[in-house]
């Protein structure tokens, strides 16, 4: 009789314990970011904020649930909300065809096009041919990186030397030491500028005759194939900041606060 009351209580203890983790886990909602990609995230005062922090929040508030921001490399966010380990991703996420055929995306939320940040004495570099044959920095897994590498493969930009780095602003910081040019997306090469202090300057990167090397993005919130209750949230979430304006202010808003930030 000890015997069987001792095996009831283990499986009770089991239980109990699978239930904590289950209910935890459906009482949160995790993101996962990377902290270095303002005004969207960055770390202020030892806590990541930025404009998709607010998004998500926001996501968070709507469902009941607790938000909670996981900081990682950029270039394993796709595969962890593919494999269901994170509930969404939200990065300045570009939407692209490769990336759908792994997780679902968002309505569009906001829009860039690629920019380089070079030294501000640097006369040499000011667009693609004259960037060819220099040292470029990007971010790891980003479309910054993609594009560049691409050029690079198809001769466009031959003898360029590549350097991916965590995030746009360790590449900046490798200007004029390491690398010539960074390419990043347009308002995270303004953001970089602004806080440097005229250290930096910053343009789209275009062609020689002027013309675009390339499209306009669109960022999008990823969440894992099929879940389409959050993804439905989410959407009415950004319609809504859409509309009332929310998201605009917090780019303007966390633009300045980045610039306070000391690197």
């Amino acid at each position: 009789m000890k015997k069987i009351l001792v095996i009831m209580l283990a499986v009770l203890m089991l239980a109990s314990v699978v239930c904590f983790a289950s209910c935890k886990k459906e009482d949160t909602l995790t993101v996962y970011t990377e902290a270095g990609f303002a005004p969207y995230e960055f770390l202020y005062e030892g806590e990541i904020v930025g404009v998709d922090i607010k998004i998500m929040q926001a996501v968070a508030d709507k469902l009941g649930k607790k938000l909670v921001v996981e900081d990682v490399n950029f270039d394993s966010i796709v595969g962890a909300v593919k494999t269901g380990k994170a509930d969404a991703g939200a990065a300045g996420i570009t939407i692209t065809a490769e990336r759908a055929e792994d997780v679902d995306f968002s309505i569009p939320y906001s829009s860039t096009e690629q920019y380089v940040i070079v030294k501000a004495d640097n006369t040499e570099i000011t667009n693609m041919e004259t960037m060819t044959g220099k040292k470029v920095g990007v971010q790891q897994g980003t479309t910054s990186d993609f594009l560049i590498d691409g050029l690079i493969k198809d001769g466009a930009m031959a003898g360029t030397e590549l350097t991916t780095y965590d995030a746009p602003s360790l590449a900046a910081a490798a200007l004029g030491t390491k690398i010539d040019a960074v390419v990043t997306d347009k308002l995270t090469a303004e953001v970089i500028t602004a806080s440097s202090n005229g250290a930096y300057k910053t343009f789209k990167l275009t062609k020689a005759d002027g013309s675009d090397v390339a499209e306009v993005e669109q960022y999008g919130i990823a969440v894992t194939k099929g879940n389409k209750e959050l993804l439905d949230v989410i959407n009415e979430v950004l319609e809504e900041l859409l509309a009332n304006g929310s998201i605009a202010k917090w780019e303007k808003e966390y633009n300045d606060l980045y610039s306070t930030v000391e690197e």
